[in-house]
């Protein structure tokens, strides 16, 4: 794999984190009665994932971002 490869797919690794961890103070919010809260959680999840789709232009980038949500239990 190429070191652009790599990249995409330690970037992949470190946005499915990220998201994970917001969907999680979402509900954390969500319990707590922060309707405000959830709503710009979501609109933070929302932008993530538009700009990670937006970066998935190319096969190889794609390939990589694919293969960075795989692990051995599961896809993301």
């Amino acid at each position: 794999m190429s070191n652009d490869t790599d990249a995409i797919r330690e970037l992949g690794t470190r946005i499915v984190d990220l998201l994970f961890e917001a969907v999680r103070l979402q509900a954390v919010a969500r319990e707590s009665g922060d309707s405000a809260a959830v709503e710009r959680i979501a609109a933070f999840i929302a932008g993530v994932s538009a700009a990670e789709s937006a970066c998935l232009r190319t096969d190889e980038s794609a390939g990589a971002f694919l293969l960075s949500r795989l692990d051995e239990h599961r896809v993301h």
